[in-house]
C-alpha cells in the first residue's frame, strides 16, 4: 500500500517529468539594441568607414542630385527621373547606414554623438524627399529636397568634419 506522501512525491516527479519532456518554454526575447547598450557596443558594425560611405555613397549620390538642377542636366525622361529614384534610395539609406560605426578612426566617437545621429536622421530625410520628388517628377520638390540634404551635410561637417578631404579618400564625381 502507498502512503500519502509518497503518492503526493510520485505525483510531483511525474509532473516535473512531463514537463521536462515537453516543448521548452520560449526565453524572453532581447532586442538587439537592448543587447548593444547592455554590453556597449553597436547591434551591427559597418565593414568600412564612415568616411568611404560618405564619399562613395552620400556624395556621388548627392553629386547626382545636385547635378539634377542644372538646366543641361535636368531631368526630362524616364531614365532621368529614374536616376533621380536611385540616388535619392542611396542617400536615404545611407542616413541609416552612417549611424553605425564602420572601421574608421573616429567612427565609435561620431555615432555616439546625439549631433551625429540627428544630422544622419537629416540626411535620411533628405533623401525620402528627394525619392518622393524624384517618384512625382516634381522638380521644385526635388529642388527643395537638395536644399535639405546640404543643410544637413554643411551642418555636419561644421561640427564633425571641418578638413576635406579626410582618410585619403577622395570621389572625382565623373559619372
Amino acid at each position: 500500500m502507498i502512503t500519502k506522501p509518497y503518492c503526493a512525491l510520485s505525483g510531483i516527479l511525474a509532473a516535473c517529468f512531463a514537463a521536462g519532456c515537453s516543448a521548452p518554454a520560449e526565453p524572453p526575447r532581447t532586442s538587439a539594441s537592448a543587447v548593444s547598450a547592455a554590453v556597449g557596443t553597436p547591434a551591427v558594425l559597418s565593414p568600412v568607414s564612415i568616411n568611404a560611405e560618405m564619399v562613395r555613397i552620400v556624395d556621388h549620390a548627392g553629386h547626382q542630385l545636385w547635378n539634377a538642377e542644372k538646366p543641361a542636366m535636368a531631368p526630362k525622361t524616364d531614365a532621368d527621373w529614374g536616376n533621380v529614384v536611385e540616388h535619392a534610395t542611396q542617400i536615404a539609406a545611407a542616413g541609416v547606414l552612417i549611424q553605425l560605426e564602420g572601421t574608421g578612426p573616429n567612427d565609435r566617437t561620431f555615432v555616439q554623438q546625439p549631433d551625429w545621429q540627428k544630422f544622419a536622421r537629416a540626411v535620411s530625410a533628405a533623401g525620402m524627399a528627394a525619392l518622393k520628388a524624384g517618384e512625382t517628377r516634381n522638380k521644385e520638390a526635388l529642388t527643395a529636397a537638395n536644399g535639405q540634404l546640404v543643410d544637413a551635410c554643411e551642418n555636419c561637417h561644421k561640427r564633425f568634419k571641418p578638413a576635406l578631404p579626410s582618410e585619403g579618400i577622395v570621389h572625382t564625381h565623373t559619372h
